[in-house]
């Protein structure tokens, strides 16, 4: 090989080398290639509607458990979010108030009170098509009349709460008292209190709630007042007024003089005038007292904190007996979902059956069904010997409630003077004058006659 062949050789090598490293120089320093952009749809709107629940605590927890239960089925099955908040007894009525207030109250209301005072307003959504596709002639027209203004439905009640005599049985045996229960007049009561008191010693006779924040003060006090044929309203208007009209203001008195003869006599509790809604209850499930009037939710507790007194205890109806189951199911206006809103509701009642056994028989029948169709369950079960704790059928309950803790009696449906009066605690102050305080009768229920024709005036005018 020539030298001149060797150096053309030479230099091809070299340029090749050089090209070489041109292109792998190139590659190195180039700027990354960037993705095609491809065009994209935009993502589907994935905001779900969404539900606002309040719901009014229960003092039996099944209940609680069972509508957050068919609440969450309902949600799943219909694509909502839910938003539960519970309020304990002393706060939801206040809560709602303020919220109603402020224009910012929940979508719907579970197990909750007042009514009246938003349904006359016009503040809800009414219900009629739910209560007719629940079957409206199944539910009671003492149920139905609570939930009904100027021809519309606007709640559902959850249930009635019946008051029942819780007795020692141990101590009316002590006593040989059996002949009193059931009780055949309402001055048995008293009667009862004095046969039953310090059987036991330390034991008073009966625990009567007479504080001034508590809810029992009021209602059970109304069985004496209505139950001796007193009366509060009879229309919604001033002339309605009949608490200081004869012969309404004697029956008023004698409401009065029992509860103050209680009292004074030192048959309940010293502490009675500073009870609240659970002192009672309490009460008597420690083996303070002989006998109490409550809702069977004191059944209830006793079956898991006292059993041995659960086994003792029997419940007997007064001879009037008082439905303090305002508690009820109802839609603001305010919600975006009126619609949705009335399915839930009717998905809480239209199992009858799920209804009767998670939320009724599950309190040990601290509730009562509002439907006619369960109710005779129970009846039945109760002839079989299901329900030994209660001396009576639960269904002579709902024959003998004459009044509702929070309607205006005689008129027989909540209003919102009622309800104000029973929100702010209007009747225990009265209630207290007369039988803690002891002042003139009379004078006291001029005053509180004077004080609920201001507040119907200013309600519904002249």
């Amino acid at each position: 090989m020539s030298i001149k062949t060797n150096k053309t050789t030479i230099a091809l090598g070299v340029i090749l080398v050089v090209v070489l490293l041109g292109v792998v120089f190139f590659f190195l320093t180039r700027p990354p290639a960037q993705p095609t952009q491809q065009p994209t749809t935009p993502p589907a709107a994935t905001t779900r509607p969404k539900l606002v629940i309040w719901g009014r605590a229960t003092f039996t927890p099944p209940q609680m458990y069972w509508v957050e239960k068919k609440v969450r089925e309902w949600a799943d099955k219909n694509n909502v979010d839910v938003e539960i908040t519970w309020l304990a007894v002393a706060d939801i009525g206040k809560k709602l108030i303020a919220a109603v207030e402020a224009g910012n109250p929940p979508d719907v209301v579970i197990n909750g009170h007042p009514v009246a005072i938003f349904a006359e307003k016009g503040l809800l959504v009414p219900i009629d098509d739910v209560v007719k596709k629940l079957n409206e002639s199944d539910i009671y027209e003492l149920k139905l009349k609570q939930c009904s203004w100027g021809g519309h439905y606007y709640c559902i009640s959850t249930m009635f709460e019946a008051t029942w005599l819780h007795v020692r049985w141990d101590i009316v045996e002590k006593a040989n008292a059996q002949d009193l229960f059931p009780l055949k007049t309402l001055d048995d009561f008293y009667i009862a209190a004095k046969r039953l008191h310090q059987v036991e010693p330390g034991v008073y006779g009966v625990g009567l709630p007479l504080g001034l924040n508590g809810y029992d003060t009021w209602w059970t006090f109304l069985h004496f007042w209505g139950g001796y044929g007193g009366g509060m309203l009879t229309e919604r208007s001033v002339k309605g007024v009949i608490m200081d009209k004869e012969p309404y203001r004697e029956a008023l008195k004698k409401a009065f003089e029992i509860e103050r003869k209680i009292w004074t006599e030192g048959l309940t509790p010293p502490d009675s005038d500073q009870w609240v809604d659970v002192s009672n209850n309490n009460a008597f499930i420690q083996g303070k007292i002989a006998m109490t009037m409550n809702p069977a939710s004191i059944y209830y507790a006793l079956m898991t904190q006292n059993p041995k007194l659960a086994a003792v205890t029997k419940l007997f109806l007064l001879p009037v007996s008082v439905d303090c189951g305002d508690e009820s199911v109802f839609i603001f206006k305010t919600t975006k979902y009126p619609e949705l809103a009335k399915d839930l509701v009717y998905y809480l009642f239209a199992d009858k059956e799920d209804y009767r056994k998670g939320f009724c028989e599950a309190s040990a029948l601290y509730a009562l069904p509002i439907f006619k169709s369960q109710m005779a369950v129970i009846s039945k079960d109760w002839k079989a010997g299901k329900y030994p704790q209660f001396g009576e059928d639960p269904a002579n309950a709902l024959d003998k409630i004459k009044f509702m803790e929070t309607a205006a009696f005689p008129l027989g449906e909540r209003t919102t003077v009622s309800e104000t009066f029973r929100e702010g605690f209007t009747w225990n102050e009265m209630i207290q004058r007369a039988v803690i305080k002891g002042e003139n009768f009379d004078t006291v229920i001029d005053t509180y006659a004077q004080k609920l024709r201001d507040e119907v005036k200013r309600v519904y005018g002249g």
